[in-house]
């Protein structure tokens, strides 16, 4: 269990950043009550964000109405921060929960102009995804730095202000 009540599930890898029992290079980019964005870990690309509920859900159709009604608008903020402050040309969403312990989640990946990844071949789509899937993540280092950039914009841009009482 969190300190909030939420059910962990000890071998979900959401479950575990969310209880901060593993580190994600850069730490926490953004949140709101219901979902929590940081750096993706894996081959996705620098700048690719996952974006996880806070409590383990398995299905989309699990979500509260909470959950539901704030995704739109959390998933719209985080790929606009993503493109702004990566340079990005696209940023594409996906929802891949086929692997056992299935906790939502969505990885927003970016798509850089041709001149920005010649290594990339000018691959969009799919194939640009399954390309990034055969490699390495990027260094811990250079996700640091993308989160920071990332977290800025979308702090910048769309974070509640506080207001101001005289």
């Amino acid at each position: 269990m969190t300190d909030k009540g939420m059910q962990l599930h000890i071998d979900c890898l959401a479950c575990q950043i969310l209880a901060g029992a593993q580190a994600v290079p850069g730490g926490t980019i953004a949140e709101n009550p219901w979902w929590v964005a940081d750096h993706c870990v894996g081959p996705y690309g620098l700048g690719s964000v996952v974006i996880k509920t806070r409590t383990h859900r398995e299905n989309l159709w699990d979500l509260s109405m909470a959950e539901s009604a704030s995704m739109g608008p959390f998933l719209q903020q985080m790929s606009e921060a993503i493109a702004l402050a990566m340079e990005a040309e696209r940023v594409y969403v996906s929802l891949w929960v086929d692997q056992p312990p299935y906790h939502v989640h969505f990885v927003l990946q970016p798509r850089y102009p041709d001149h920005y990844n010649p290594q990339e071949l000018g691959l969009k789509g799919l194939e640009l995804q399954v390309f990034r899937t055969l490699g390495q993540p990027p260094k811990e280092a250079e996700m640091v730095e993308a989160a920071d950039r990332i977290r800025k914009v979308w702090q910048q841009k769309f974070a509640p202000q506080a207001s101001c009482e005289s």
